[in-house]
């Protein structure tokens, strides 16, 4: 009877057994066909498993057990798009306690395959540090981090604002002047200098890697990435930070010039119809400059003083409101005109350096405007007759369609044919337009169901024509005085040869040069001639104007040019000269301008 009441134990015993391996250690899995493996960390352990490609999983469990004596528990239930490559992080470890593991995959047919659930992959905390960790969100984020506190180990008076801005750029688009242009803050200009102008200090040395070393064990499961994952996924960031910071230091003396070439302050953005107000943006580029210049803003002969004493508090764009029958607004620094934009009705529009007016509610320095294959590159506007051609180039490759309006109406969608070569086309509109009020018309690149986003919009100002082209081609807004419709815009500038430019004229260097406040422009002209002579920043903003297609007789002339007024940088001084009968000769000098 005994016996017979022990055989029936053990088959109790052995039933119960068997329903606790089908539901942990299932009957029909295929064991050891998945190789996981563990790593070890102070705060987590990377579970990290390698299966056979054939296997074509729906759900992944995570089973877990404390010490060699423990129970495994289902500790995770993932689905295979939830998953992240066959990884999962066990952030709910204690210290000093051994943990074992095994992986179970779940196939669409309800096959299951696992690691090896008798030997079990195991793993423990490490020595947890003895700070509070930092937590980043990838090996990237933290491989910055490290680099800005080199620089500033380098460079301890430096201002770690500064140093966090230009590392900041790594991650930016670019590494071009744009790229310092867009993304750099105009008030850390100085304090970059020494970081980026240092020829002594190579913040990429061969000791670079040595400050990873207490990262790895750190935060790499942190990022998901095994030791080999993390070795080469550091090498990559160096070597691309290391190209990008180097591309960026070859364009720093770019930047700076287009910097120092603009006045202390300028408008950079505008807004009317809102609130019953208009309002302009200023933007600060030199501080102590402009602290000690008279500032107004003018329309026409009303002018409102702008006391920037109590407004500057570091800020570099200060807001001003105007009347709101304002419809264009002029900048002048020391009675000077420096600076204009126009109001335009309902709408948020900002400037760029590129002279291209775009709308946005968040204003920002910026080179130009967002970039596109197909541009506007030139347009003639005639009030009194309410006829507009319009050019756009490019080379369009068919992503993207775009269209012109006039007041939101569309009046050319632009029918391109792709091609590898630049295209000009124009087309010239005869318009019904309410002559009394200025019009509107917006570049825009078509989107999905039938919406359009706005790339530059053009005042149409019911007083005035206007003729402007880009020059050279795509680039800054310019003033034009001939139309070179369907063709390259520099083709008009250029269309006398210029070995023929000493029979109209000599334009020698300026002396002295560089200068510090005074410098002298000559030339001499072989012809009679109709003549503008100017001086522009590198951006092409005309500063002084000596001549505006004034008639004069051959022989020698001299302006002196006083710049104290403007910011330190460089600057070209243009001579445009006309003779009856054929195109136009321009030809520029630069020169330097240092305070």
């Amino acid at each position: 009877m005994v016996k017979k009441l022990f055989i029936y134990i053990l088959f109790y015993f052995g039933l119960i057994c068997g329903l606790c391996s089908e539901t942990i250690y299932s009957s029909n899995a295929k064991t050891n066909s998945i190789d996981l493996n563990i790593y070890d960390g102070p705060k987590s352990l990377l579970l990290n498993w390698i299966a056979s490609d054939t296997i074509q999983s729906k759900r992944i469990k995570i089973f877990r057990k404390s010490g060699i004596d423990g129970e495994f528990e289902l500790v995770a239930n993932i689905l295979e798009s939830k998953s992240m490559n066959n990884r999962y992080l066990d952030d709910s470890c204690k210290n000093s306690i051994r943990y074992f593991y095994y992986v179970e995959i779940v196939d669409g047919l309800g096959n299951i395959y696992k690691s090896d659930n008798l030997r079990p992959s195991f793993g423990a905390l490490t020595k947890p540090p003895k700070v509070l960790l930092k937590s980043y969100n990838n090996l990237w984020e933290l491989f910055v981090t490290v680099l800005r506190n080199s620089i500033l180990k380098s460079n301890p008076e430096a201002n770690y604002d500064h140093i966090h801005a230009i590392t900041n750029l790594l991650s930016k688009q670019g590494s071009n002047k744009n790229t310092w242009v867009d993304n750099f803050p105009i008030q850390y200009l100085n304090g970059a200098k020494s970081i980026i102008e240092n020829q002594e200090i190579n913040y990429f040395g061969n000791n670079f890697f040595d400050q990873f070393q207490k990262y790895e064990e750190l935060h790499r499961n942190q990022f998901f990435l095994t030791p080999s994952e993390w070795d080469s996924e550091l090498k990559n960031n160096f070597i691309f930070a290391k190209e990008k910071w180097f591309l960026l230091k070859d364009s720093f003396e770019d930047y700076k010039n287009i910097i120092g070439s603009l006045p202390s302050v300028f408008i950079l953005a505008a807004e009317k119809g809102f609130e019953d107000r208009n309002e302009v943006k200023l933007l600060v580029v030199d501080f102590e400059m402009l602290t000690q210049q008279k500032v107004n803003l003018s329309h026409f002969e009303e002018s409102i003083e702008v006391d920037l004493s109590n407004m500057l508090d570091s800020k570099t764009i200060i807001s001003i409101n105007t009347p709101s029958d304002w419809d264009f607004v002029k900048l002048n620094i020391d009675d000077l005109e420096v600076d204009r934009i126009d109001f335009i009705n309902n709408k948020k529009v900002m400037k760029t350096l590129a002279q291209e007016i775009v709308l946005t509610d968040k204003p920002h320095l910026t080179m130009s405007k967002e970039n596109s294959e197909i541009w506007l590159n030139e347009f003639y506007w005639n009030p009194i007759t309410s006829n507009i051609t319009v050019e756009v180039a490019g080379i369009y490759t068919g992503l993207n369609s775009y269209i012109i309006s006039i007041d939101g109406e569309e009046i050319w969608s632009l029918d391109l044919d792709p091609s590898f070569d630049m295209q000009y086309i124009d087309s010239t509109f005869n318009l019904k337009l309410d002559i009394m009020i200025d019009n509107v018309m917006e570049f825009k690149i078509k989107g999905e169901n039938n919406t359009s986003r706005s790339l530059e919009v053009v005042k149409l100002s019911k007083a005035e024509s206007i003729s402007n082209h880009r020059f050279p081609d795509g680039e800054a807004w310019r003033k034009s005085s001939k139309n070179s419709f369907g063709s390259k815009n520099i083709d008009k500038k250029t269309m006398m040869d210029s070995s023929l430019i000493p029979e109209l004229f000599v334009l020698y260097q300026n002396y002295p040069n560089p200068f510090n406040s005074n410098t002298r422009i000559s030339f001499d002209l072989l012809q009679d001639a109709t003549l503008s002579l100017y001086v522009t920043d590198a951006t092409g903003r005309i500063k002084t104007i000596f001549s505006d297609r004034e008639f004069y007789n051959s022989g020698k002339y001299s302006f002196d040019w006083n710049a104290e007024i403007f910011s330190t940088g460089v600057y070209f001084f243009t001579i445009n000269a006309e003779v009856d009968g054929y195109a136009s000769v321009i030809f520029s000098r630069k020169m330097i301008y240092l305070k």
